[in-house]
């Protein structure tokens, strides 16, 4: 019964994503399960009543799992003309390849019909935040929560282990989860079976905390290739880009030269030029700074005077965005006072070289949104048959 259900589950999502034509199971249904395998810890790993002990350390790449690269039948992929590329730098930056054969988004803006750059309609916006959550997104969800708006977090597996009661009140609040993998590495760099990693551990944790598996993933930098999509696809995750950066994340480095006026004044003459594009827009901030998360509360009051209806990337695309979704407690605790604060992570500041807030959208036919009471049901079923009553 439980193997009928999983296949009927899968069979939903392909058919409100067709692009994911060589996906694999879906293979956590119900209450998200412990790791299959983690890192032993001298003492339990207690955060916010969250038992994390089995997962890898923070801001490291995480151990390989052939439990999961077998689920997914990674090795089925086979591309050999989209080789893994060899870091150029200290940041791990990947070369530019001579030719768009491999559709490197980084380097040529390239996109397939698979990947989700834009809104549809050109009165709508989506506002995406990467790289948290931190205490600094709380901030954000006020704002969001005043103009009664939606918006879309990118949430690195690492800052889930830090601050999971953030990730689970922006859940709450009804914006939009996207997996942005646990290291923030560059894609095209990895192997494939380090993807699959780097993207599991990440969703697994989302799903411990908000009971909700997310179908899109942002690879970190818009780095993405052929390959990199083959691996997404049998992990039935759809890319999620976006077609105006604000470039802030210049501004967690005193010596950019960046201005932090410079966001607000990208969103002002985004909104000014509205009238030469023909899609809504999907644009790129990061809550885990400081400095942008600041900039994001006068940006989000330039784009709400303007006009535009905010939603979230799924709701302006027109698709469901997770996979499956089934209630979880929130753990009780004990007060803790006020919440400290914590080490920021050093990410690689090297970012995209090839897409500014003018790149060029290609976006793909419409998908069907497939949320029926029936897939809910069927979820809901399967959690019970899976995990016992």
């Amino acid at each position: 019964m439980v193997d009928l259900l999983l296949l009927l589950l899968l069979a939903s999502a392909a058919a409100a994503h067709p692009g994911l034509t060589g996906a694999g199971p879906a293979p956590v249904i119900g209450a998200a399960a412990v790791p299959a395998t983690g890192t032993v810890r001298a003492a339990p790993l207690i955060i916010d009543g969250y038992d994390f002990s089995e997962y890898p350390p923070a801001d490291q790449p995480p151990p390989i799992n052939a439990t999961w690269n077998a689920m997914y039948d990674i090795a089925s992929i086979n591309l050999p003309n989209v080789p893994v590329k060899n870091p150029l730098n200290s940041v791990e930056e990947p070369p530019c390849p001579l030719t768009s054969a491999t559709c490197d988004w980084t380097c040529f803006n390239c996109t397939k019909p698979t990947d989700d750059v834009a809104c549809k309609d050109h009165n709508t916006w989506a506002l995406s935040y990467d790289d948290g959550p931190s205490e600094y997104t709380v901030p954000i969800l006020e704002a969001l929560n005043k103009i009664g708006a939606k918006a879309t977090f990118c949430i690195l597996g690492s800052r889930a282990l830090a601050h999971p009661a953030i990730l689970r009140r922006v859940y709450d609040a009804g914006h939009q989860i996207c997996v942005h993998t646990w290291s923030h590495r560059f894609l095209t760099t990895q192997t494939n079976e380090q993807i699959v990693a780097e993207f599991e551990w990440t969703l697994r944790i989302i799903q411990q905390v908000t009971g909700a598996r997310p179908l899109y993933a942002r690879p970190p930098f818009g780095d993405i290739d052929d390959r990199v999509r083959a691996v997404f696809a049998k992990m039935n995750l759809v890319p999620l880009l976006w077609n105006r950066d604000t470039f802030d994340w210049k501004l967690a480095s005193a010596n950019s030269g960046f201005d932090a006026k410079w966001v607000t004044g990208n969103f002002t003459n985004w909104i000014a030029t509205a009238g030469s594009t023909s899609t809504g827009f999907m644009s790129l901030e990061h809550d885990l700074y400081p400095q942008s998360a600041a900039q994001a509360l006068p940006a989000l009051d330039l784009v709400s005077r303007a006009g535009y209806k905010l939603q979230t990337a799924s709701q302006c695309i027109g698709t469901n965005p997770y996979l499956s979704v089934v209630s979880v407690p929130i753990p009780v605790v004990a007060p803790t006072g006020p919440m400290k604060t914590s080490p920021i992570a050093s990410l690689p500041t090297t970012r995209s070289r090839g897409n500014s807030g003018n790149a060029a959208v290609s976006v793909g036919a419409p998908r069907s949104t497939v949320v029926t009471a029936v897939l809910a049901a069927l979820v809901s079923l399967a959690a019970v048959s899976f995990f016992g009553a």
